[in-house]
């Protein structure tokens, strides 16, 4: 089969009545499957437009040759994965996966029956067999590693542990402040405004609700709230509130500041320190994370091992 497979590489199908002109050759050799230059375009259609926005001329070319080279080293990973998944019998009785994945895809989309949703895999240059069978592929070759690189990856509980004490800065929740304001603009002299935010703030210190006072002075967007802004992470405050608040303690109010808006006095309502999210929370996450990085090792270790015990040829010309 190689043999004839080899010779077949100079063979190019051709137009009938003696036309010359080529639509199609094989560019690869995988064991007994081929790749032919259909297969390498179809997938290089999109990636070619995105590229053809980035660049131009001979640096264009040059990107284009990149992603043709990485485009055929997948396609010919994919094949050496779906030769393995047929002798282990991977590939039997997917076509419920795909039916139901397809289907799960259809009313995500909310298409409402499969003609419409064929007339739109249509006009995106698809077809549905065409979709169906890239599904078929990409079920049978994630079963294929998860069965034979996931399921073998294990993350320890001591590597969860050391890898929560070396990155606690990334799960530490940091310090959030909810804060109220009262607004006095500057209507008229800027004294008088000043004055009148001072008397405001003496009213609150003297224990008025400061609720109450923001309805009936406040000139600000937050008045009907009772001044309420909301909760902020205090790091990422403008820096002048930031300041003004920074040692004032919860249900304390702050001078009156001058500001773009008029005099601003603001209460701090709430302050929750920074805090170290609790192991058990994160736990799950940091578990994912570690496996990934085990994973992807692995995979590239499982399918040069693939590539080392197959045929591969490839054959360069690629236009």
């Amino acid at each position: 089969m190689k043999s004839i497979l080899g010779a077949l590489c100079a063979f190019c199908l051709a137009v009938p009545g003696g036309s010359a002109k080529v639509v199609d050759r094989i560019v690869a050799q995988v064991n007994d499957d081929i790749i032919t230059l259909s297969d390498l375009n179809r997938e290089m259609a999109e990636l070619r437009e995105d590229l053809a926005t980035k660049y131009s001329g001979e640096r264009l070319e040059e990107e284009i040759k990149k992603a043709e080279k990485d485009v055929l080293d997948a396609l010919i990973q994919e094949k050496l994965l779906l030769q393995k998944a047929t002798e282990l019998g991977f590939s039997a009785n997917v076509d419920i996966q795909v039916a139901a994945f397809i289907e799960k895809v259809r009313k995500e989309n909310n298409v409402k029956d499969m003609q419409e949703f064929e007339r739109l895999l249509n006009q995106q240059g698809r077809s549905l067999p065409g979709f169906r069978e890239m599904i078929r592929k990409k079920i049978i070759t994630d079963g294929l590693i998860q069965e034979l690189v996931g399921s073998h990856i294990t993350v320890l509980t001591t590597e969860i542990e050391k890898f929560y004490r070396e990155h606690a800065r990334e799960f530490t929740k940091p310090e959030e402040v909810a804060l109220s304001e009262i607004v006095i603009p500057v209507e008229g002299a800027e004294d008088e405004a000043k004055t009148k935010a001072d008397e405001v703030r003496q009213q609150i210190l003297k224990g008025e609700s400061f609720a109450t006072l923001a309805s009936q002075y406040s000139k600000g967007r937050t008045a009907g709230k009772g001044g309420s802004i909301g909760t902020y992470v205090t790091a990422k405050l403008n820096p002048e509130t930031a300041r003004a608040i920074a040692d004032v303690k919860e249900s304390e109010v702050t001078p009156a500041l001058k500001t773009k808006e008029g005099y601003v006095i603001y209460r701090v309502d709430t302050r929750k320190a920074a805090s170290l999210v609790p192991l058990e929370e994160v736990k799950q996450e940091i578990q994912t994370q570690l496996w990934r990085q085990k994973f992807n090792p692995e995979l590239q270790r499982f399918v040069a091992q693939l590539k080392e015990d197959a045929y591969i040829q490839i054959f360069t010309e690629t236009k």
